[in-house]
């Protein structure tokens, strides 16, 4: 169900490798992964208003409800602080919570830095919960302005193109190495778009779970390194 899709976006990369020639796709690739870092630092220009919104903030606080994570280790630590465990117990809980990829990491992060305490979150379960929404907001917000920012250069780059008419082509091999650089494009774009699965894993586990026990699909999950530089907080 999810290999067929990947197969097919990835083709379709190879194939606009292919007809717009090595340097075009070069240039491509490379604008999306500017887009990304752009958008990753412009993550707050679209989650503060958010969290300044007790509507929309207080309901994303009450709709994941990251206690339940909590729960899979002892009801009762819900309310225990979060500064006071250990590594040891902090560790057991993280495990035993079985969290998606990066939430895990997160929540630790987050109390070992204890970076709520000025807001008055100081409880095991808050912690849980405020990461959560804090990590799934960060994440939709970079996919908005990545999209956006994506959009409009490659705009940019159509125009380039359409002035020049054409941008140069390699004398020998263009066609394979446009290909190539197709096929990591669709890798890289593959890759970011895979950043809603761990939101799936949280909202639709079902749906979740059958995505990263295809192979490509768990391959997109797990070896995902844009995943990993989603700010916590």
């Amino acid at each position: 169900m999810v290999t067929i899709p990947i197969l097919v976006i990835l083709g379709l990369c190879v194939l606009a490798g292919y007809y717009r020639g090595v340097i075009y796709s070069a240039i491509s690739i490379g604008l999306t992964i500017l887009s990304f870092f752009l958008a990753l630092l412009l993550i707050p220009a679209v989650a503060a208003p958010v969290r300044e919104s007790n509507t929309l903030y207080g309901g994303l606080l009450y709709y994941f409800e990251g206690y339940e994570y909590v729960n899979r280790t002892s009801v009762e630590m819900i309310h225990d602080p979060a500064a006071a465990l250990d590594d040891e117990q902090l560790n057991t809980v993280i495990r035993n919570a079985e969290m998606p990829i990066p939430f895990g990491r997160a929540v630790k992060k987050n109390i070992r830095n204890e970076v709520y305490r000025d807001s008055g979150i100081s409880t095991l379960g808050d912690y849980f919960n405020q990461t959560i929404v804090d990590v799934v907001l960060n994440i939709l917000s970079l996919l908005v302005l990545f999209v956006g920012i994506r959009i409009f250069l490659g705009f940019i780059l159509r125009m380039v193109d359409y002035g020049r008419r054409g941008l140069p082509a390699l004398k020998r091999y263009d066609a394979v190495f446009s290909c190539g650089i197709g096929f990591l494009h669709g890798v890289v774009l593959l890759s970011i778009f895979f950043m809603l699965v761990p939101i799936l894993l949280v909202i639709v586990p079902r749906l979740g779970v059958m995505i990263i026990k295809t192979p490509l699909g768990g391959f997109f999950y797990r070896m995902n390194p844009f995943v990993w530089m989603i700010p916590t907080t």
